[in-house]
């Protein structure tokens, strides 16, 4: 959400209402201080808008994070993949297993992956898995990878 455009709007309203005062330069004074004073309130009225829809969007993808954001100093709103929750103390113990055969390349974005999660190799995997196994089929829902501006 660009919220200069917005403000730039409200105050060019304002001073097209000075040519009503009838050329009093007191109140095109007044209504240029006016102006400028409602900048910080209509910045913060944004940003609550942009909680409230960021509330909405959490509320209809519950398997997303929705995190507010400011780019720029305007906010956005950015999704993400809900961590997993391997649950390892549960029931059922992890002695199953599955071998895969992946390229070099592929293996080394894994294990790049896991490091940068600060997670083992397997913890890794075992968490991809499970998201990915647990995924609303095509065409159902609403998914995102991105971030997307309000």
């Amino acid at each position: 959400m660009q919220l200069q455009p917005i403000i730039n709007s409200v105050q060019a309203s304002l001073a097209g209402q000075g040519p009503l005062a009838g050329g009093d330069v007191a109140v095109e004074e007044a209504l240029e201080l006016l102006s400028r004073a409602l900048t910080p309130a209509l910045r913060q009225a944004a940003m609550e808008l942009a909680e409230q829809a960021a509330d909405e969007v959490r509320a209809q993808l519950p398997d997303r994070l929705v995190d507010l954001v400011l780019l720029d100093g305007d906010p956005s709103l950015r999704t993400t993949e809900r961590p997993a929750v391997v649950d390892t103390a549960g029931t059922e113990d992890l002695d199953a297993r599955i071998t895969l055969r992946v390229t070099p390349t592929l293996k080394s974005l894994i294990e790049d992956a896991a490091e940068t999660a600060g997670a083992s190799v397997n913890g890794w995997v075992l968490d991809a898995l499970s998201k990915r196994a647990r995924k609303v089929p095509q065409g159902q829902g609403f998914s995102t990878t991105h971030s997307f501006d309000l």
